[in-house]
């Protein structure tokens, strides 16, 4: 338990954090959730913004030194795509990625590390998009511990939103809902 670590807890959880996202099959959606029952929806979030950040850095770093040929062998998946994209749209990709639980955080990290995409583009396209999903899952983690059932269910309802609306979008094509 987080809590009986005392000061050492909120380090602890960050440490597991990076780890969930360094390690591809380690999902952190119930980190966050943890997060939030075990510190709070706004320390919650800090510390889960913090670890998966430190984690996708991590990630970009190995996919960098790694190279192309290494981690399409590591992850058995050939990753190739925007070797010509500007620093901007690379950003506005991996921002886009954090919003939507539709792509795989730890395979946009990886690969954002083997585009020519800076470093500090691709921290804070990865900072300003994962606060969002990250702050409705750790109040979603809140609740459950308050056992405010109303509370609970609408927390629910906002990360099945969160999981199912990018579904939809890619299922349907938009075209029909801006007629």
């Amino acid at each position: 338990q987080l809590r009986a670590a005392g000061p050492f807890g909120p380090i602890l959880f960050m440490l597991f954090m990076a780890t969930a996202v360094v390690i591809s099959p380690i999902p952190s959606l119930p980190l966050d959730l943890a997060a939030g029952a075990t510190f709070g929806v706004t320390m919650g979030t800090v510390y889960a913004v913090i670890g998966a950040e430190i984690g996708a850095i991590l990630s970009f770093l190995i996919g960098r030194s790694l190279g192309r040929e290494a981690l399409t062998r590591l992850l058995r998946i050939d990753i190739s795509f925007c070797e010509r994209c500007s620093d901007r749209h690379l950003a506005l990709f991996v921002f886009l990625s954090r919003l939507l639980p539709i792509f795989s955080f730890d395979l946009v990290s990886y690969g954002a590390g083997l585009t020519n995409m800076t470093l500090r583009a691709f921290a804070v396209a990865t900072l300003l998009g994962m606060i969002g999903p990250t702050f409705l899952l750790t109040y979603a983690g809140e609740q459950v511990r308050s056992g405010e059932w109303l509370l609970i269910l609408l927390g629910l309802i906002m990360v099945a939103v969160l999981l199912l609306v990018p579904k939809l979008v890619l299922r349907y094509p938009t075209a029909h809902w801006v007629r």
